[in-house]
């Protein structure tokens, strides 16, 4: 156990001195995941915001058939109209990003209270402001439609409260932190994972093709240390800074979360994003066989290569192996698997991630995962140690 201890404080103060394992394994995790993560949220929440005050541009062909739309169109906050036979160049020229198509009987249909005329609304559905301003249109010509199914009804002498018997109410029964667990069940365990290989990826290729560069894998095979030691001690070394870096992501994005919360829908402050300390150490303890599976199979992976550069390019087709699986648990967030499921390797722990997030992980599926998780890890150890057996990929050149 010594000699392990010294070959995993070797790899580390090698790791320390190495900027771009410092790169990956602290300023990755604590500046980019979340930016990425919040970043686009709430820029894309003050567009939305900020397209819901701007004046509409809005088109209008056949506005003199229907004076009375006009007028209650007119008469809206916001609204500048333009009147035209051809609305498609406007809209194509962006001076007004949403269009409407009065039919020429719109106004006798509506006096003699026929079949409804069809209005045509225009605009760009690719441009998200666009959108934005033609749900805007919508609501405006929703409530001249009831303000008309108003009139009608008190003409003859009905109650419009007629038409809405009762109304309806929501109340959420999840608790702030269930619904701050819900958001954090789907990000979480993806960037849990990712940041497993992520994390440890530039020391596992250090401690092995860098190595194989420095001319310094030779010298530290012909010490007493056997080839089970050489290899536990590079891999807890590995494990270390991947575990790092999952903490400091972790931390990160939970800290950025109560800074800028992201809203869920909800903005009265109905969203808490917190984990209690025991899920916090459950989180660590399932990380932990994800840690040791990818530490094992990138220094096997990277073993093989005969430089830093060539090792790089074996370890990124894993980040795509990897993003599968968690884009599939993200996309079914209220997938109920069977219990043989939580032991299918790298997606069992994404589920167990997930559970514990939500707050409903069960001790047996926990148990699967543990048990299953670390005979994976226990193979992909006996890989690593077998590739450090073979001559021909020690001193492959």
């Amino acid at each position: 156990m010594k000699i392990v201890f010294i070959v995993w404080l070797k790899e580390m103060l090698d790791t320390l001195r190495d900027r771009r394992t410092l790169w990956a394994m602290v300023l990755g995790p604590v500046l980019v995941m979340p930016l990425f993560v919040i970043l686009p949220q709430k820029l894309v929440s003050q567009q939305y915001k900020e397209q819901e005050k701007v004046v509409i541009i809005l088109a209008v062909s056949g506005g003199e058939y229907a004076p009375g739309l006009m007028a209650f169109l007119r008469s809206a906050e916001a609204i500048e109209i333009i009147e035209s036979e051809d609305l498609d160049p406007l809209l194509r020229d962006e001076k007004a990003l949403v269009g409407l198509r009065i039919p020429e009987n719109f106004e006798t249909d509506l006096a003699q209270e026929k079949k409804p005329s069809q209005i045509v609304v225009l605009s760009d559905q690719s441009k998200m402001t666009a959108g934005v301003q033609m749900v805007r249109v919508e609501t405006l010509l929703m409530t001249y439609a009831q303000g008309i199914v108003a009139q009608r009804m008190a003409a003859r002498g009905v109650d419009v409260t007629l038409l809405a018997p009762f109304e309806t109410g929501h109340e959420n029964l999840a608790t702030p932190q269930q619904m701050g667990g819900t958001y954090l069940a789907m990000m979480l365990p993806m960037f849990i994972v990712l940041w497993g290989l992520v994390g440890g990826m530039y020391t596992a290729i250090d401690v092995t093709a860098g190595e194989k560069e420095r001319l310094t894998l030779e010298p530290l095979l012909m010490t007493p240390a056997g080839r089970v030691q050489v290899v536990s001690g590079k891999l807890l070394a590995v494990i270390t800074t991947s575990l790092a870096a999952l903490i400091l992501a972790i931390t990160s994005m939970l800290v950025a979360f109560s800074i800028a919360p992201p809203e869920m829908g909800a903005t009265d402050g109905s969203v808490v994003y917190t984990i209690s300390l025991q899920t916090a150490l459950l989180v660590l303890l399932a990380a932990l066989p994800i840690a040791l599976l990818f530490g094992a199979l990138e220094i096997a992976v990277c073993l093989f290569a005969r430089s830093f550069k060539e090792a790089q390019n074996y370890i990124v087709p894993l980040q795509f192996v990897v993003l599968i699986p968690a884009m599939a648990v993200m996309l079914i967030p209220d997938f109920t698997p069977g219990l043989a499921v939580y032991a299918i390797p790298l997606f069992g722990s994404l589920l167990i991630l997930r559970d514990l997030f939500l707050g409903t992980a069960g001790g047996l599926e926990f148990g699967v995962v543990l048990a299953s998780s670390a005979l994976y890890a226990a193979i992909g150890l006996v890989f690593a140690v077998w590739q450090f057996h073979r001559e021909q990929v020690l001193f492959r050149t």
